[in-house]
């Protein structure tokens, strides 16, 4: 097995808030730290996993600010995208000023977008940039704007310099992949199939659950890297089992198991379930297992 590319573990981070809802800005910076330490190769800021849909543009900028006390610019994908392209253009000018480098924009939302309007959009937002690398974020089920491979050539003409697939079946993921030319980045949001997409010529994971438990991920890497295959097949049950544990990444089982990590508790601003109480007796088994390892 030869793996094409180094690949990168992206940890998708979730947005830690005070009891009362607002930025825990000493725990974000905590919590990046710590991920920096477990050897993440860099960060998915303020987006999907991060409640981005709740967060104001001041408060996404903060959380960029932070991320970047932490990784180096070309380590910190912040996420800028918007319902609408005045806004996300707004947060990439904003983006680039305080240091970005590299920004990743979910498609148009709540409306379905034709694809004409996604490209004129990347257009707007590459523009607005100015030479920053701008990643297209494509995730149809949450946003309800199909996309599909057909659509790479489009982007790339944009000036688009990759994609981050999410919702997508590995098959799915095989389309972009082979229509992806050289020098043209694929990133995928399934964690689960983090090796299987760089034994097909991916790049990176931008992984959720690498939030709580970033061991497994990170050794997969390693292990991706020397290529062995014992060790492959032993870190990729290790992130089955983490995936398992936190839902495939819900908001609320992802927060769970950050602070079985010896975090302090963060609410979510969105309206979703609690984990049950056997799902947290899961969580924080799985957390102690590697805070004693």
């Amino acid at each position: 097995m030869t793996v094409p590319t180094t690949p990168l573990v992206i940890t998708a981070t979730p947005t830690l808030f005070t009891a009362d809802e607002s930025l825990d800005l000493p725990a974000i910076r905590a919590h990046l730290g710590w991920l920096k330490e477990k050897g993440v190769d860099a960060l998915f800021p303020a987006g999907t996993s991060g409640e981005f849909p709740s967060l104001t543009d001041d408060e996404r900028i903060q959380i960029l600010d932070i991320a970047l006390e932490v990784f180096p610019a070309d380590s910190v994908y912040i996420h800028v995208g918007a319902a609408t392209a005045r806004q996300a253009e707004g947060l990439v000018r904003r983006a680039v000023e305080h240091g970005a480098t590299r920004m990743a924009a979910i498609t148009p939302f709540f409306q379905p977008a034709p694809e004409q309007q996604v490209v004129e959009y990347y257009t707007r937002l590459v523009d607005a940039a100015e030479g920053a690398d701008v990643f297209a974020y494509l995730f149809e089920a949450r946003t309800t704007t199909v996309s599909n491979p057909g659509i790479l050539p489009h982007l790339i003409e944009a000036g688009v310099a990759g994609v981050k697939l999410s919702g997508e079946p590995d098959a799915s993921v095989l389309g972009y992949l082979d229509a992806a030319p050289d020098g043209f980045t694929v990133f995928s949001g399934n964690d689960i199939s983090f090796g299987w997409l760089i034994k097909n010529g991916g790049h990176g994971i931008i992984s959720g659950v690498s939030s709580a438990y970033p061991e497994p991920f990170v050794g997969l890497r390693d292990a991706l890297i020397a290529a062995d295959d014992e060790a492959i097949d032993d870190w990729q049950a290790k992130v089955q089992e983490a995936v398992a544990v936190v839902r495939a990444g819900s908001l609320t089982h992802l927060k769970s198991g950050i602070a079985s990590r010896g975090f302090d508790a963060s609410p979510v601003r969105t309206a979703v379930a609690s984990p049950s109480a056997d799902d947290v007796a899961a969580i924080e088994a799985l957390g102690a297992r590697y805070n004693g390892a």
